[in-house]
């Protein structure tokens, strides 16, 4: 019987493709400036969605309230309500917006019935209340096949009703499902902060089922959801814990589109991310967070490697070589232009950082990137686990370059760098390009990573790198900027000397300098203040600091100083000359 529902239940929503085949989310919606326009013009095409259901067994997709008259009773192991002559059921009421060309189907049989004892359906439409005859029982047969009795003209109420004769034989009607269906557009647009289930921060109702979403927002999912596609442009989608989002395709448009989780991803298709670069003949950090395999990569596009070709729509990837540097102990000519891999073999292995340029003649300049079907595991957006492999050949000459690894956010969001676990193997610092060379950042501290976005590491074993939800990160300071391009003379990071500890955060850690009016201080042991005492002994700056890094400015001071870091466990006096 449980077999039965799941059957039925697939063939009532099965109605959403009865108005139209089933079309590509990214032929539709691959300009996402467009969207605002889109979901209010005829593009966006209406499916049928049956919006109300019961079957009477506790399902998940049951949700149509109702209330029993008379001695009406559900039967749940058999997933059927049964109606004694004489009594009902009554439905709760919907409203029609967004919907039209709306339909109540009720799947009905009788058993045991005399003439006279007739089913009804009262409904209210069109302004007024109708009572309409559904069956009516004569003296010829007394029961009625299981059937579907069809109430069209855009109903939205339902009672069931039905007679007890003078003669009775005690007989009911029974029903097994339920559902109401109508057309209304295929998406609808999220804009504004909330749950998924606010109808107001939606263009046409929240999608479920078979329809599909985009977000411009920030989405919060609180109870189990269906939808068939979605795609997040400045915006975000989060999925809360002990709760599961099941849809189909996820579309990802630039590093600003975030997917957080603490629940589950039930993910059937694919993830892609849509990325646009800004020059072409330029090289830019990329990471993914699961593998892209050549048959997930933009078809409009081919791969090139270093052999020379005349131009058009190619692009170019290379990878980092840590292994061969600490072999040739030099800290330039180790990158490697990625050969045309087969089908078979991800060209970007999830996790690991790269570079990648578009052709300086290529016509197109966005490039999409997909996992394959079915690839991406329940936990995804939870958790993520980088495996840094080093070599063996570390000796005491070229501890500067053994242990250097390009790898990448192992989130679809932004990955706070506290949020990373304790790990002796790495050095306390990743290492980011910022247009001119490479920044450090401390492990320690709040910046936080974009999404597909890369960065060195500097290990001094082979280790693994972990980010779970267990580690509740404090508030992101800032967003650390990763889309800088790389021109041809591509520059390799070098180890961070100022800062010589492996554990977060530690008195050792902390380093500080003096930049354009500005004291930057990083790797801040504890809260306390910071004074700028000229040689006389007077206080010209006093500033209360926080844990991690801070900046300071200190315009209008300039000479000999004495800066002085105080904290409960800390304290520090440094001679510092201001410019």
């Amino acid at each position: 019987m449980k077999k039965k529902v799941i059957h039925f239940v697939q063939c009532a929503l099965a109605k959403i493709l009865f108005f139209g085949a089933v079309y590509p989310l990214q032929a539709q919606v691959s300009n996402p400036s467009s969207w605002e326009s889109f979901v209010n013009s005829n593009e966006n095409r209406l499916v049928s969605d049956t919006f109300r259901l019961q079957t009477f067994g506790k399902s998940e997709w049951d949700n149509w309230i109702f209330s029993l008259n008379g001695n009406s009773s559900v039967i749940q192991d058999k997933f059927t309500m049964k109606i004694p002559v004489g009594s009902g059921t009554t439905f709760q009421p919907f409203a029609l917006s967004d919907y039209n060309e709306i339909k109540i189907v009720v799947h009905a049989a009788g058993l045991e019935l005399a003439p006279k004892e007739n089913l009804f359906f009262s409904v209210y439409r069109e302004g007024a209340d109708e009572k309409l005859v559904g069956h009516e029982s004569t003296s010829e047969k007394d029961f009625l096949a299981y059937k579907d009795f069809i109430i069209g003209k855009n109903p939205n109420s339902l009672s069931i009703l039905t007679l007890k004769a003078s003669s009775s034989k005690e007989g009911y009607y029974m029903t097994d499902s339920v559902y109401a269906y109508g057309n209304i557009p295929s998406y609808s647009l999220f804009s504004g902060i909330g749950n998924w289930n606010d109808t107001i921060l939606w263009s046409h109702l929240p999608p479920l089922r078979h329809r599909n979403a985009l977000i411009k927002g920030d989405a919060s999912i609180t109870t189990d959801t269906y939808c068939k596609n979605v795609a997040i442009n400045s915006g975000s989608l989060k999925i809360n814990p002990v709760t599961r989002f099941i849809l189909k395709n996820l579309d990802l448009y630039e590093s600003d589109a975030s997917l957080y989780s603490e629940g589950a991803i039930l993910l059937s298709d694919r993830i892609t991310f849509h990325k646009t670069f800004e020059e072409s003949g330029k090289w830019y950090f990329i990471s993914f967070p699961f593998d892209v395999y050549p048959s997930g990569i933009d078809p409009r596009f081919e791969q090139k490697d270093a052999t020379p070709n005349d131009g058009g729509n190619y692009f170019y990837v290379q990878s980092y070589n840590g292994d061969k540097r600490a072999s040739d102990n030099q800290s330039t000519g180790n990158w490697e232009v990625m050969p045309v891999r087969p089908d078979n073999v991800p060209l970007f292995e999830k996790n690991k950082g790269y570079l990648i340029a578009l052709d300086e003649k290529a016509t197109i300049r966005t490039l999409s990137f997909s996992s394959q079907p079915g690839d991406i595991p329940e936990d995804f957006a939870n958790a993520g686990v980088i495996t840094i492999p080093l070599g063996t050949n570390m000796t005491s000459g070229n501890q500067e370059n053994y242990g250097w690894y390009l790898c990448g956010n192992p989130l679809p969001a932004p990955l706070v760098l506290s949020q990373i676990e304790k790990n002796i193997a790495l050095d306390g610092n990743i290492y980011v390009y910022d247009g001119n060379g490479y920044k450090t950042y401390s492990l320690s501290s709040n910046y936080a990573l974009p999404p597909f976005a890369a960065f060195f590491v500097k290990a001094s074993s082979q280790t693994e790198l972990k980010v779970s939800s267990d580690s509740t990160p404090t508030k992101a300071t800032s967003i650390i900027r990763t889309n800088f391009p790389v021109n041809k003379s591509i520059a390799e990071p070098y180890s961070d000397k100022q800062s010589t500890g492996i554990k977060s955060p530690v008195a050792e850690d902390f380093h500080f300098f003096i930049k354009d009016g500005q004291l930057h201080l990083q790797n801040i042991p504890e809260a306390g203040y910071v004074r700028i005492i000229n040689m006389m002994g007077r206080c010209v700056v006093q500033k209360k600091i926080q844990q991690g890094a801070q900046v300071i400015p200190i315009v209008n001071v300039s000479g000999m100083y004495i800066l002085q870091i105080h904290s409960a466990n800390y304290q520090k006096h440094h001679k510092v000359v201001l410019p």
